[in-house]
């Protein structure tokens, strides 16, 4: 048994919370944030028998805890957990700094404790999980071109309006898209972007787009917005083999080699997915053919990585990546210019 403390108890807290108390395996036993009635409405509403406005009352009876907090003020705690021999699940991203994520990493490494992050698109069985292991299986050859776009029509308020604080909706938002994009393709080498400020009086990104040049070779494109009038998502792969799309019906449709039939996955069996990307199929009754472990949820593989001593599949260095992708887009919007990633690492720090 795994005991665990939720820690900010906002939006993202009360959107954890309910998976978290229904683990067999795992004993919430304490909620907590700076606002004592928020902390007492989420224990309240999730049957947590403790509450508080200091996290380090919390910190001896818990072996992990689970950031809820923003990401512009979360390296102390962070921090402070991991010196306390905890294990760490905060949201994303990272955080607003590449410094603070450089000391988190380096606290949660010296303490030699978990440190995942909430990129939650790599524990969807479908689509995203489908199409990256699919090509991850090496069915579509070589990575050419891979693609995200989300437009969320939305007015951001409290913190997430302000820049300096959210980093807008390329990073609040489309670094969960530009995780995915990293997941697979790899490290990104180079890019050209472009960010807006759309409404009048905006005090943060709303919308941005940009390509990226992958050390793979292959490259993506990603678009995401919070102030496009009409909601819409679209991603894909293409390979030298073949291509996985998902189409605006909804569903995902895939081609390998050009003599093949176009085939909609059939996204039932897709679920099926064990830890090693071996996708499930159905017996010649109709049946799906089970697998050892069905794919896990974000909340089931960071309890079993600190069980099980295994890396998670969203490490800090991940979101630190991310991050710095996202940087990287920024400069290019200001410059007008490709920027190369290595470029941005600076005083000392590797990528």
């Amino acid at each position: 048994m795994t005991r665990v403390a939720i820690i900010g108890c906002g939006g993202m807290g009360n959107a954890h919370a309910p998976a978290l108390v229904k683990l067999p395996n795992v004993d919430v036993v304490g909620a907590c944030d700076l606002v004592p009635e928020k902390a007492q409405a989420l224990a309240d509403k999730n049957g947590i028998g403790r509450c508080c406005t200091d996290f380090r009352e919390l910190l001896p009876d818990v072996d992990a805890v689970w950031v809820c907090t923003e990401p512009f003020n979360r390296r102390d705690l962070v921090i402070t957990c991991a010196e306390a021999g905890k294990h760490v699940f905060t949201e994303k991203p990272v955080s607003r700094s590449l410094q603070d994520a450089d000391d988190m990493i380096a606290a949660t490494k010296k303490a030699g404790v978990k440190y995942m992050l909430g990129y939650c698109l790599r524990f969807w069985p479908m689509p995203y999980v489908l199409m990256r292991d699919t090509f991850a299986s090496g069915e579509l050859g070589e990575l050419v071109s891979c693609w995200m776009r989300r437009f969320m029509p939305w007015v951001p308020a409290r913190w997430y309006a302000h820049q300096e604080k959210s980093g807008g909706a390329m990073l609040d938002f489309g670094s969960h898209d530009i995780d995915w994009l990293r997941w697979v393709g790899g490290d990104v080498k180079t890019v050209f972007g472009k960010t807006f400020r759309v409404r009048e009086g905006a005090l943060g990104d709303e919308h941005g787009a940009a390509m990226f040049a992958f050390r793979s070779g292959g490259v993506a494109t990603v678009e995401d917005s919070w102030s496009a009038h009409v909601g819409e998502s679209s991603m894909g792969i293409i390979g030298t083999k073949g291509s996985i799309v998902l189409g605006a019906d909804g569903k995902v449709r895939k081609r390998v080699g050009y003599s093949e039939d176009e085939v909609i996955v059939d996204g039932e069996a897709a679920l099926a997915i064990d830890p090693e990307g071996n996708l499930g199929k159905r017996d010649e009754s109709g049946a799906i053919k089970q697998v050892a472990t069905r794919s896990e949820t974000l909340h089931e593989h960071f309890f079993r990585c600190v069980e099980e001593d295994l890396e998670p599949r969203s490490t800090g260095e991940d979101g630190r990546k991310t991050l710095l992708t996202v940087m990287a887009l920024w400069e290019s919007s200001r410059t007008g210019k490709a920027v190369e990633v290595d470029e941005l690492a600076g005083d000392g720090c590797t990528t």
